[in-house]
């Protein structure tokens, strides 16, 4: 078998892996990028582009934004509206995002990749099963037993990511983990196209049902929960999300007439910790394989982008220095954590917090009526 050589690899072309590639589209680098599907793929997500996903785009080129608004189908939404017992509270955003089909979202990155990054060599149908260091950097074996080499790689092949596990040396923790699922309906009433709507329960905090308008009418519904600290028990589910909608009545009757696309599917979601072992000799690994999803929101799109634009910038000095020692890559994270620390660590120990204190979710209901409180815990939060 040929060998195939490369400065750097990337693992996955997700919006982490597309966005290192885009990153590196001007670079001096030979890259290889491997995906294991071939586009377009189905992702299971809530389908929300934040502010952090589209300055990032904007960061990488201004007019991919332009082009994402001209080609994608897709939603502003500035509001969000918080459920609790009946009661509803709405935020607005101090900026704003979109909603998109997230088949539609990755497929466009992927396909600004293939235009755009002439020094980036494209590998679908190629998932990597293993990664070893050598001497003169790291050795991928892809399934079909094919061979690459390359300096410096990138781990961006999402949450069940083996090759991040076994490069960092960490295991599957159930603390830091939840799982989701979520489905495509139809005439869902009372749809507001400028807002996402969170349903809360004591039960099951951190985690909520969703509920999110498209484009094209329909609604992108779903529900998620902590592996550890739902009280689901051994029920499926995707038995708990449809009894939610059956049996509270505002959903019910929102619900009645509603036509579910397609079957409900669903993922893990590796929430963040604030902590961020994301690096070592010749690696750097991004979006939700190195655990970027924010813990209350469940987001995890923005964080993945901006750890792959991050990674790309740190990687390209690495191999321009001749340096892909663990000491050069902890700059990737020291970067990453200036920007995303400071929120993770509040949302994380709001996670916690509250989880282990559920009344506290009826005082923060409470306080919400006041609107000066209400800003004041939305300007902190976001």
């Amino acid at each position: 078998m040929e060998n195939k050589n490369f400065d750097i690899a990337i693992i996955g072309a997700g919006p982490a892996g597309s966005s290192a590639a885009l990153t590196l589209q001007k670079s001096n680098c030979s890259v290889a990028l491997f995906e294991k599907a071939e586009f377009p793929r189905n992702k299971i997500c809530g389908d929300g582009v934040c502010d952090r996903s589209i300055n990032t785009l904007k960061a990488i080129n201004p007019a991919y934004l332009e082009e994402f608004l001209a080609k994608i189908k897709s939603l502003c939404v500035h509001n969000t509206e918080l459920v609790y017992k009946g009661r509803s509270y709405v935020i607005d955003f101090k900026s704003f995002g979109y909603t998109c089909r997230r088949r539609d979202f990755d497929n466009f990155l992927f396909s600004l990749v293939q235009r755009d990054c002439k020094n980036v060599s494209v590998f679908q149908n190629c998932g990597i099963k293993s990664v070893e260091r050598v001497s003169d950097g790291m050795r991928l074996t892809a399934d079909n037993g094919d061979v690459f080499n390359a300096k410096m790689v990138l781990v961006c092949n999402g949450a069940s990511s083996k090759i991040a596990r076994e490069l960092t040396g960490t295991t599957f923790d159930k603390n830091k983990t939840g799982v989701a699922v979520r489905a495509y309906y139809s005439g869902v009433k009372g749809l507001n196209n400028n807002t996402i709507e969170l349903h809360y329960k004591k039960e099951y905090f951190p985690g909520y049902l969703w509920v999110f308008p498209m484009a094209d009418g329909t609604a992108n519904v779903g529900f998620g929960c902590h592996l550890k600290e739902n009280s689901i028990g051994d029920a499926d589910i995707r038995e708990v999300f449809q009894k939610w909608i059956d049996e509270d009545p505002v959903l019910k009757e929102r619900f009645a007439e509603a036509v579910p696309e397609g079957s409900v599917q669903g993922g893990l979601v590796p929430y963040n910790s604030n902590e961020f072992n994301c690096y070592g000799d010749n690696f750097c690994i991004c979006g939700d394989a190195a655990n970027l999803i924010d813990p209350i929101s469940g987001g995890g799109i923005g964080s993945a982008m901006v750890s792959g634009y991050f990674a790309a910038q740190q990687a390209e000095k690495c191999i321009l220095q001749n340096d892909c020692s663990k000491k050069a890559t902890e700059e990737y994270a020291k970067t990453l954590k200036k920007r995303v620390e400071r929120e993770m660590r509040v949302r994380y120990s709001i996670q916690k917090i509250v989880a282990r204190h559920t009344w506290l979710l009826d005082v923060l209901a409470f306080v919400g009526k006041q609107n000066r409180i209400l800003e004041k815990i939305k300007n902190w939060y976001f």
